[in-house]
């Protein structure tokens, strides 16, 4: 009974809380279609930058616990094992996460990256990444941007089901440098009706520095 008294009175609550449309390449209304970039080039991000990103942009979680992002962290990894690697690779023998003292990116083929992070630890990692699914990855010039994002229905909190996307984004600014994006909106629900409670979003932009080679 009681459950269906908090669902109700958060119906009332929240009669007005719809769901923020989606927000991720090919995911419709004024997202960026895959389809209109299959012929475009990929900027060439090729070059050392610091393993340290600097915070530019982000929303109050950001800008409270996360001033600072790792360059190894920005490329899309293709999965778990790969992820592993690098994690490995970060920590000391002591068992303490070392934070990347730079990264080499190089741009080996039209839609693929070769990327090498050396640790202050000594340690390095490298791997290729791969872009060639033009559906996920979408590059929108050689002046432009490599965008990718996606939808999950996996999630729950003590009220209902979330369902979540995201996005993320890579280019070079105006002096050389590389910047990454992230976003991503939760959408929540009620676990009784599934009634929508409305959309948290999270967002970050980071800079990485140019180095010389």
């Amino acid at each position: 009974m009681r459950e269906w008294t908090v669902a109700a009175v958060m119906a009332l609550v929240c009669s007005g809380c719809l769901h923020s449309p989606p927000n991720y390449p090919g995911a419709g209304g004024n997202n960026i279609d895959p389809a209109d970039y299959v012929s475009a080039a990929c900027p060439d991000l090729s070059g050392r930058y610091e393993g340290r990103g600097e915070l530019l942009d982000g929303d109050a979680t950001a800008q409270g616990w996360a001033r600072t992002m790792r360059i190894d962290y920005v490329f899309p990894f293709a999965n778990n094992a790969e992820a592993m690697t690098f994690m490995s690779a970060a920590r000391s023998d002591a068992g303490r996460t070392s934070y990347p003292k730079y990264g080499d990116v190089t741009k080996i083929t039209r839609r693929s990256f070769q990327v090498s992070v050396n640790y202050e630890n000594g340690k390095s990692a490298s791997r290729a990444v791969l872009l060639e699914d033009k559906g996920r990855f979408v590059c929108t010039g050689s002046n432009g941007k490599i965008i990718w994002g996606g939808a999950s229905k996996r999630g729950r909190s003590e009220f209902g089901p979330n369902t979540t996307d995201s996005m993320a984004m890579l280019y070079l600014d105006d002096q050389g440098n590389l910047v990454a994006e992230d976003s991503m909106q939760v959408h929540m629900s009620l676990r009784l009706g599934g009634i929508p409670t409305g959309t948290a979003k999270h967002f970050s932009k980071y800079l990485f520095k140019r180095l010389p080679e």
